[in-house]
């Protein structure tokens, strides 16, 4: 069945909202990154104004930005669930059967700006570093950071935060070759989720 995303009505309603102020300083920050990397406004994917953005609690990271992720490629320019592809489909099922609000969550890639090739590359996640610190010093709420796949682990591990105060979660990309590439994985996909629905269930930590 064809995600939300799919209908350019919707895209486009959603893309009237990015000046919203949750929103907005992520979507300069993905314009300095397309600016930095040679690349026109809008290249870099802009996070679904339907989430969190900068009050999320959670931060869901992905590899980069898929095809229905990048606009002009058929794609709806947007980080989301609510794109037409397997990988947003098996989270939206997953946020839909554990009650997952995403207004408390942000998705975004370790390397956010398009790769070469479909997956990014050891150089390409490091170049990205900067661009995932300067993510975080916009998240003032956040508590988790879920990593999704081994690339989303290698870019965090990259990236060296000093913020024991995180919960972090790993497990398999949501993709169909991620979730295939090892018996299980599935399932250890869902318990990810899970995990992280049982924490967003609890109050908000106290910030300040």
């Amino acid at each position: 069945m064809e995600r939300a995303n799919a209908d350019p009505a919707v895209v486009a309603a959603k893309r009237t909202r990015l000046s919203e102020p949750h929103v907005a300083p992520l979507v300069a920050l993905a314009d300095r990154i397309a600016a930095a990397e040679g690349l026109d406004p809008g290249a870099v994917p802009y996070p679904d104004p339907s989430f969190g953005g900068v009050r999320a609690r959670a931060l869901v990271l992905l590899d980069n930005p898929g095809p229905r992720a990048k606009a002009g490629t058929g794609g709806s320019g947007l980080l989301s669930i609510e794109n037409d592809d397997p990988t947003a489909a098996r989270a939206h099922a997953a946020y839909a059967y554990l009650g997952i609000d995403v207004a408390q969550c942000l998705h975004w890639n370790v390397c956010p700006f398009p790769t070469v090739k479909d997956n990014s590359t050891a150089g390409e996640r490091a170049r990205a570093v900067r661009w995932t610190g300067e993510l975080l010093r916009l998240l003032p709420a956040l508590e988790a950071v879920v990593l999704l796949g081994r690339a989303a682990e290698d870019g965090w591990s990259r990236v060296r935060p000093r913020r024991p105060d995180l919960l972090v979660l790993v497990g398999p990309h949501p993709s169909n070759r991620g979730v295939n590439a090892a018996p299980g994985n599935a399932q250890l996909f869902g318990a990810t989720m899970r995990a992280l629905a049982e924490h967003l269930a609890e109050p908000p930590r106290a910030t300040g």
